[in-house]
């Protein structure tokens, strides 16, 4: 297992905690939400087509969210490897660690998803 230590010399201790990134993962959500709803109005549809929609762009958000989650980690052990000549597995990496990749990446894939 990695030490805290070593994570420090990867990761901003000060953009690295549950609570940070619990607020930066919710708030992307809700963008990634507000693009999605904006892009496909629910005219003419029927109560439950509309529902069918709204859970499959929640799970589709979710699976978004995830990858970048992933994403975010493999970035960071591959840091880890280039610094250190250690590989950490991406699993090892608690999803906290990459706070601040989370927001870089989640910009990307909002502007992305524009376009």
């Amino acid at each position: 297992m990695i030490s805290l230590k070593e994570f420090d010399t990867v990761i901003p201790t000060d953009q690295c905690s549950r609570s940070l990134f619990t607020a930066q993962r919710d708030k992307l959500a809700k963008l990634m939400r507000n693009s999605a709803s904006e892009a496909v109005p629910a005219s003419g549809k029927s109560p439950e087509q509309v529902k069918r929609d709204e859970v499959l762009r929640e799970r589709h958000i979710e699976q978004r969210l995830q990858r970048l989650i992933v994403r975010a980690k493999g970035i960071v052990s591959e840091e880890m490897l280039v610094r250190h000549q250690r590989e950490i597995p991406v699993d090892e990496i608690p999803d906290y660690a990459v706070t601040h990749l989370l927001a870089q990446l989640g910009e990307r894939e909002l502007q992305l998803a524009r376009y």
